[in-house]
């Protein structure tokens, strides 16, 4: 791409232009159902415009809008909205999210995807950005082919797994002749207090740092001191942090289960390749049997695709996969 000033008459009845959201909202509302309802509706969930609320918050927001970022272009045809991106801000510097990318089935094949893409790259090369990132389903191939054309690789993908409380089945343990908390040469206990930087290095050294979405992991992730504990606890959320210790009292896996009033339980298995295959089953077992003691919630998950050994572990524990979305990446020049 090359990185210049771009200037676009924001009245225009035809063709790209930036996004006006207090008067393209509603329309733009309307294209995303269109066009995301088959997807979505395969996948049980509702159509609808990835919410801002569900990225960082009004400070990130207001950097973008300081630095003159725009928060996204949409193409219009004699007045009406048929294409659409969305621009989004991340708690770090120079990092961006392209979201929503949608034109509609009437108009599809003409370029207008094309021209989104390239408009929202000429303006945040313009403006100092380092990296754009943005997901699409894995199986969506002719998205995949145009973001490649445009300079994006593939970092990974993500599955979404999800079973209802009801359904989760517990994993079965050996632990005759054994502590309860010990499987197999593992010792499983929870986080201690002063090993939150070593469980951000391995979660660091497990997981590429874009699948952890929308935002890399921050280094003190991990870190559950007495502030964020009070904070947590008001703010109606339940974190549990397990670790798998090897023989050698050495970290081997971590594994996460946080909690908050009107939501899913979200569960996070993190193992480095030289434990892979031995640290999943004992620590997706424990909070398996933690959520015994939380709220009686659906319960989801989401693990690199094509780990065959979780999957099966997930299938064992009566989860289904629900969608599996690629991340790619573009290094601004």
């Amino acid at each position: 791409m090359v990185a210049a000033p771009l200037s676009f008459d924001s009245h225009a009845a035809h063709g790209l232009r930036p996004i006006n959201l207090s008067r393209d909202l509603p329309q733009v509302v309307e294209l995303l159902n269109v066009a995301f309802r088959p997807a979505m509706q395969a996948e049980g969930r509702a159509p609808g415009m990835t919410r801002l609320s569900a990225h960082p918050g009004w400070v990130a927001r207001w950097q973008q809008w300081r630095q003159g970022v725009v928060p996204g272009f949409v193409w219009e045809e004699n007045g009406r909205i048929v294409g659409n991106v969305s621009l989004l801000p991340t708690r770090r510097l120079g990092r961006f999210i392209v979201a929503n990318v949608a034109v509609h089935p009437d108009y599809r094949r003409r370029g207008i995807a094309r021209a989104l893409m390239e408009a929202v790259l000429d303006t945040v090369e313009s403006h100092g950005a380092q990296v754009v990132v943005l997901q699409v389903r894995h199986d969506n191939d002719g998205a995949i082919r145009l973001y490649r054309s445009l300079g994006f690789y593939v970092v990974g993908s993500m599955t979404s797994w999800e079973a209802s409380y009801a359904q989760v089945r517990l994993l079965p343990l050996e632990v005759s002749g054994r502590r309860p908390d010990q499987v197999g040469p593992f010792y499983i206990r929870p986080l201690r207090g002063h090993e939150w930087r070593a469980a951000w290095d391995l979660d660091r050294r497990s997981l590429a740092a874009d699948l952890n979405w929308p935002d890399p992991l921050q280094p003190d992730a991990y870190r559950l001191d007495l502030w964020r504990r009070i904070d947590r606890l008001f703010g109606g959320r339940h974190t549990e942090n397990w670790v798998a210790v090897s023989p050698a009292n050495e970290l081997v896996g971590v594994a996460s289960v946080v909690s908050e009033w009107g939501r899913a339980h979200a569960l996070s298995l993190r193992v480095p390749e030289s434990w892979r295959g031995d640290a999943e089953r004992p620590l997706l077992a424990k909070l398996l049997r933690r959520l015994q003691y939380l709220p009686r919630r659906h319960v989801r998950l989401e693990h690199p695709a094509g780990d065959t050994f979780v999957t099966d572990l997930l299938c064992e524990a009566n989860f289904s996969a629900r969608r599996t979305l690629t991340v790619m990446r573009y290094d601004c020049r």
